[in-house]
């Protein structure tokens, strides 16, 4: 099959002003490209994430994120005395109340895979979304603890939520409503965030009505830790400085596609992001060419 096979939809029963899009590589296009110039700092992503017998996720994520394209990674697992993370990752110690240090030299954070449910932790990244000021990925347990938050003191194109149908009825306060595209855009306003609904149809919403629906990959995301690997090429595309929306999607897309080149059975979500570079220059990220010109 090829790329370009998974349509793009717009269901135009919806309330939104979503908008359809056959060839897949055009939304590749604005994901930024390295320059030529790049230092690691430029595209450096912060990974907050993980919990005693949950340090995969966190793992996964900050993985996900080096593969697509994120100069730097750190990786903090709140209350961790030692992580064994991927050689290039750079591990430091945070405790449960979340204060970090020199946030400003990053262009994203991904926060929530396997962050588990102490309360103070979860309170202490509430605090944080208060008053971070770089694009923020908010997912997995993460999710559980912005029920009622706005994103007020952000621009909407900063967060990124990434809730299954289970996450969002906890965030919304009502399950997914037969219209999924209706119920992601929504629950964008609400929160004053782009929304990615996850499920066989990936949606992804923000709070100024655009929206896409993503038909890629197959039952074999459906194992666990893959939406955490998704959070990685998240983080990686808002810190090459891609917008939210075009993040979220973009991402979504490769994410399927990544299946297509692993076997039919077996797979877990550590496989995903062997097959990530070589996808991303297929679709044209990082080529020869300058696309920005």
């Amino acid at each position: 099959m090829a790329i370009n096979s998974y349509p793009y939809a717009h269901n135009s029963s919806s309330s939104s002003s979503g908008f359809v899009m056959n060839d897949p590589t055009e939304l590749f296009q604005l994901i930024p490209s390295r320059p030529l110039t790049a230092h690691k700092w430029e595209s450096a992503c912060w990974v907050i994430a993980g919990s005693p017998g949950m340090e995969g996720a966190a793992i996964l994520s900050a993985r996900a994120a080096q593969r697509a394209g994120a100069g730097y990674v750190r990786l903090s697992i709140p209350e961790a005395e030692s992580v064994e993370a991927p050689l290039e990752v750079v591990v430091t110690k945070v405790g449960k109340e979340l204060l970090l240090e020199d946030t400003e030299r990053f262009a994203s954070l991904v926060i929530g895979p396997g962050l588990g449910t102490d309360p103070q932790i979860l309170e202490g990244m509430r605090q944080l979304l208060q008053i971070i000021d770089i694009p923020v990925i908010v997912d997995g347990d993460g999710l559980k603890a912005i029920k009622d938050f706005i994103f007020k003191k952000k621009s909407p194109t900063y967060t990124v939520l990434t809730p299954h149908e289970g996450e969002f009825q906890i965030i919304a306060s009502q399950p997914v409503s037969r219209d999924r595209e209706h119920s992601t855009l929504e629950l964008a306003k609400k929160t004053e965030a782009v929304v990615l609904l996850k499920g066989p149809t990936t949606v992804v919403a923000d709070p100024e009505g655009q929206v896409m629906t993503i038909k890629a990959g197959d039952q074999r995301l459906a194992t666990a830790g893959s939406g955490d690997v998704l959070s990685g090429i998240i983080g990686a595309f808002l810190a090459r400085g891609a917008t939210a929306f075009n993040a979220a999607c973009a991402a979504a897309y490769l994410h399927g596609e990544l299946v297509k080149e692993l076997p039919l059975t077996g797979i877990v979500a550590g496989d995903l992001d062997e097959p990530l570079p070589r996808l991303l220059e297929r679709l044209g990220v990082d080529s020869p060419k300058e696309k920005n010109e």
